[in-house]
């Protein structure tokens, strides 16, 4: 599928693209708020600005993606694999990030309130340049709140 269809049948009100294979494409700006993008395979993808508040992202295979200046309130990120991703600027809030694999991922100015990175591995604070928590849920069950 390419960003054309992808952006067609989702304005035509479809919502389902599980396991879409969307690999290097351009996706900037594009709007798919509540999309269902489980098990997708989205490795080398440019979503920057995009709007994916409440999509379901589970599962996704995000290595060396890109999401900066991305809206993902309220996603579902749950046991996606990211490696080299890059997060700038980024509203995660409310986000769900429970289990993902976050390898060598960048995090710069994020919006982390209410976010849910139970069990998330490869989270590291120190990757979390400008980054607000608040009553965020870190990998180990701990509450934090700061920034």
């Amino acid at each position: 599928m390419d960003a054309e269809e992808l952006l067609r049948r989702y304005e035509a009100g479809e919502r389902d693209f599980t396991g879409v294979w969307l690999i290097d494409k351009n996706l900037s700006g594009i709007l798919l708020r509540e999309a269902d993008l489980s098990n997708g395979h989205l490795d080398g993808v440019t979503l920057d600005d995009a709007d994916l508040r409440g999509a379901n992202l589970s599962k996704a295979r995000l290595r060396e993606a890109a999401f900066n200046g991305a809206n993902l309130e309220g996603a579902d990120l749950s046991y996606v694999v990211c490696g080299q991703t890059s997060l700038s600027e980024v509203n995660l809030s409310h986000a769900k990030l429970r289990k993902a694999k976050l390898t060598e991922s960048s995090f710069l100015n994020l919006n982390l309130s209410y976010a849910d990175f139970t069990g998330a591995r490869d989270f590291e604070i120190g990757r979390c340049r400008g980054a607000t928590f608040f009553e965020t849920i870190m990998p180990d069950g701990s509450i934090r709140s700061e920034g």
